[in-house]
């Protein structure tokens, strides 16, 4: 079940009835078992895996809360806990990746033998199929038992538990729910709440409106672009990395503002994912604004235990290389991701040591500085963008492919282009006019105090913004 599908849009509204008009104590049982179904729609025997990953780690939890037990057991419980989620998430989703990448290895190393051997060349390859969602809520259980492990309290409600585990509109694309926040949430449960009702029906129109209408209508172009990057001239190049820069956005964050839209409606506020990260002004800046509770997550539970920049200048930037290779391998099983992760770890580690280079210079503004941050406000798009080829391309011989394209031009078959035609005709222009029109009057909702025609502002916003 898709959020952008017709079965949601039946799901949701009946789930969101049956939540307001049970009893208060039902309403975390409701919630638990409407999540499970909205899981186990994709693949029902996955529903059982998440379930057993929620008993373990609740367990572990209650284990690490427990005062009598010695510091040894502890730590002993604590390393089973993330054997166990690790352990999950390396099965389903990296077995046949270091299958096929030692297998490889081991082919260049005794190719000569293996042929004498007449053994075949094919890499082994098993049927596993990936359970939706186990790389955000594996981070989710991960992060509790380290929290608990630290000194936090565990949850001892197994329904508040299993909730925060399974709770469907942040199960299968985020963001990353850190479980003090939403378990004191879920404590409290307060009355229905009008206006926060009317804020989730609008992030989850906005949200189907980017994944749909824009993302959706991206997406053609930028998979045959991305099929055949041989015959890529440059313009088809560059227009292919700004589609799928854009895709990727429209994406993610409308797929992650229908999630966070629908918790609204339960009277939940999920963390805020994405801000406007193509307008940062630096790879820092670009972090902080993009796929943010990742950005936390990795910073907290893999930056800062390998040190941070506790110990010296070089093992901050080791740390910080580590830190987004491994960011890169979460996002997918193979090189290209490692590659991506590597070359925005190098990114961050040149946009530290400038920044560093800038503070001890002093902090006068003078022209010099003035234009190195204005440049910075040009070549940081460039840079995620140059890195997004990478992250889309099948495999990295793929993306150098398309860098040449883009680095040394090749003059197009035709005036405009293979896909700049489709473009600029069709459905992309009247759905980025509509979707300016919708960021115009959000705009103008928000900062109606300062015009003169105030007592408009609810008649005007609403009927505009329901219009489009």
């Amino acid at each position: 079940m898709l959020f952008n599908s017709l079965e949601y849009l039946l799901f949701l509204p009946t789930v969101v009835a049956l939540y307001w008009l049970a009893a208060k104590r039902l309403r975390p049982l409701l919630l638990l078992l409407a999540s499970y179904y909205f899981y186990m729609s994709w693949f029902a025997k996955y529903g059982l895996l998440l379930a057993i990953l929620t008993i373990v780690n609740y367990s572990i939890g209650l284990i690490l809360a427990h005062r009598k037990i010695t510091a040894a057991q502890r730590s002993a419980a604590y390393v089973i806990g993330l054997c166990a989620n690790l352990g999950c998430l390396i099965v389903f989703k990296y077995t046949n990746f270091l299958l096929e990448s030692v297998w490889h290895f081991f082919n260049q190393v005794l190719h000569p033998w293996m042929q004498l051997a007449h053994l075949n060349n094919a890499a082994p390859h098993l049927h596993i199929l990936l359970p939706l969602g186990i790389s955000f809520f594996v981070f989710e259980f991960v992060h509790y038992l380290t929290d608990v492990y630290g000194g936090s309290y565990a949850i001892k409600n197994p329904i508040s538990f299993g909730l925060f585990a399974a709770f469907f509109p942040s199960q299968i694309a985020g963001p990353i729910k850190r479980y003090e926040d939403f378990d004191g949430q879920l404590s409290v449960m307060g009355p229905f709440d009008i206006k926060l009702f009317r804020s989730g029906c609008w992030l989850i129109i906005e949200g189907m409106f980017k994944k749909v209408v824009l993302g959706d209508n991206l997406a053609p172009i930028v998979q045959q672009g991305f099929a055949n990057p041989h015959s890529l001239a440059s313009l088809d190049a560059w227009l292919c990395a700004v589609c799928f820069a854009l895709q990727i956005y429209y994406d993610f964050s409308g797929y992650t503002d229908i999630g966070r839209g629908s918790a609204m409606l339960f009277g939940f506020r999920l963390p805020e994912n994405f801000n406007k990260p193509y307008l940062a002004t630096s790879l820092i800046d670009f972090w902080h604004r993009w796929h943010m509770s990742l950005s936390t997550w990795l910073r907290d539970y893999l930056y800062k235990p390998l040190g941070g920049s506790k110990h010296g200048t070089l093992r901050k930037y080791r740390n910080l290389l580590i830190t987004m290779l491994l960011g890169g391998l979460w996002h997918g099983a193979s090189w290209h991701y490692v590659l991506w992760g590597a070359f925005h770890g190098i990114g961050l580690v040149l946009n530290h040591a400038w920044r560093q280079f800038r503070e001890m210079r002093g902090p006068s503004k003078t022209s010099a500085q003035r234009v190195f941050a204005s440049a910075g406000s040009l070549c940081t798009p460039l840079f995620v963008l140059l890195g997004w080829v990478l992250f889309r391309a099948h495999s990295a011989g793929d993306a150098l492919l398309i860098y040449q394209s883009m680095l040394f031009w090749q003059p197009p078959g035709s005036a405009l282009g293979q896909y700049l035609p489709m473009i600029l005709i069709g459905p992309l222009p009247a759905g980025f006019l509509l979707y300016g029109l919708f960021q115009l009057i959000k705009y103008l909702s928000a900062n109606w105090s300062n015009l003169p025609i105030r007592h408009l502002k609810d008649p005007v916003c609403y009927t505009l913004r329901w219009w489009l």
